[in-house]
């Protein structure tokens, strides 16, 4: 077997945010995600249309390339994969040593019901403000997989029962991936509504989406086969999300509905067990207190987020419903420091601390970065660059 599914982890980690977010944005990223209305206009396409109107004397702008990655693994998984790959090496070469068959049977018994996820994107945007309609054109692809060893009781039995030849195993290792590349255009206006100023915005946009599912016992798994097309399902379809803001001198709050259409994409049918993905809407209420020198921010999803979804076999625990905080102290337009939280109210994730930097010299080429960080065996980071004229 050797150290195949440790391969696996690492091939998809660099185009695999496990928060719902279905995009990567450094800025806010390093601010726990709050971006429904702290976001700025280049980034709105990502989480608010409306905010694309909220500056309107701001300047042209495009923003790319916009990547991160994120990788959990709350339950050691891969170590524990690692562990086993070597042991059972062993075992292969003397299955007639007891010390050998022990620790074959413990380690593979270590990998009972353990999981890891991973998660990424990449995009870009071009932004257009203007005192009428103002516009995001914005790009965005992201992929996020599961990966699932299924240990089978039996191979433990088997192992510690055999005393002269190692026994085939039929415990398996299971990808399951999903990605999603939407192509929008976010337009928005402000109105007066009571004597004050509210950004309306909508943002239509098409969408591809994608799954993988490989399954095959541990001893057959190939690195290189999980993404091959007899492995892929995809769908097309348009889509569109909506937002509003509100904004009183240093305070702002809005409201973002994305992915307003439901839809569903199911796994190949190659293998016996088929798993469907949902998409659905997510609502997101935001506030935010915004000066030249800082800016702290809140959101909270309104309704829990499912993903994989399958009618036998072990439950995947996938859903998500997040609490996001940020704050951004910004160094007279040169630079910035953020930091952020965010809280999975479902307690699939952890809590998840997030910190960031940016550089803006002439407030007209602008670096970000971010990192999270979860435990010693989760974390994640993202960058972008963007062009302001």
């Amino acid at each position: 077997m050797n150290k195949k599914l440790v391969a696996l982890a690492v091939s998809l980690a660099p185009f695999a945010s496990f928060a719902a977010n279905y995009s990567v944005d450094a800025r806010i990223d390093a601010m726990g995600g709050a971006g429904t209305v702290a976001s700025d206009y280049l980034a709105a396409g990502f989480h608010n249309p409306a905010l694309v109107a909220l500056e309107p004397t701001s300047s042209f702008g495009v923003l790319f390339p916009t990547l991160g990655v994120q990788y959990r693994d709350p339950d050691d998984m891969v170590d524990a994969l690692d562990d086993f790959g070597a042991v059972y090496d062993r075992f292969q070469a003397d299955p007639t040593s007891d010390a050998n068959r022990t620790d074959a049977a413990n380690a593979l018994s270590n990998l009972q019901n353990k999981v890891a996820y991973l998660s990424g994107g990449i995009g870009g945007a071009i932004a257009i403000p203007t005192n009428s309609v103002s516009g995001n054109f914005f790009v965005k692809a992201y992929t996020e997989a599961v990966v699932l060893p299924e240990i089978a009781s039996s191979d433990i039995t088997a192992i510690e029962t055999s005393t002269t030849t190692a026994p085939t195993l039929v415990s398996e290792a299971r990808v399951l991936a999903f990605g999603l590349v939407d192509v929008g255009l976010a337009l928005a206006g402000n109105v007066e509504f009571m004597g004050q100023r509210l950004a309306i915005g909508v943002t239509p946009k098409t969408q591809k989406l994608y799954t993988y599912h490989y399954q095959v016992t541990v001893e057959d798994f190939n690195v290189d086969d999980w993404d091959a097309d007899s492995n892929r399902t995809e769908e097309s379809g348009f889509n569109m999300d909506i937002g509003a803001a509100w904004q009183n001198g240093p305070m702002r709050l809005g409201f973002a509905a994305k992915n307003l259409i439901s839809n569903e994409i199911t796994t190949t049918t190659r293998w016996a067990r088929q798993y469907t993905y949902e998409l659905k809407p997510l609502l997101t209420v935001g506030g935010a207190y915004v000066t030249e020198l800082f800016t702290m921010a809140l959101d909270i999803d309104l309704n829990e987020q499912t993903r994989f979804a399958q009618a036998a076999g072990p439950e995947i625990k996938d859903n998500t419903q997040m609490i996001r905080f940020g704050t951004e102290f910004n160094a007279w337009g040169w630079a910035q420091a953020r930091a952020g939280y965010m809280k999975d109210l479902e307690d699939t994730l952890d809590g998840t601390l997030t910190l960031g930097l940016g550089l803006s010299p002439f407030n007209t080429v602008h670096l970000d970065l971010a990192a999270q960080l979860i435990d010693s065996n989760s974390y994640g980071g993202s960058l972008q660059l963007a062009v302001t004229f």
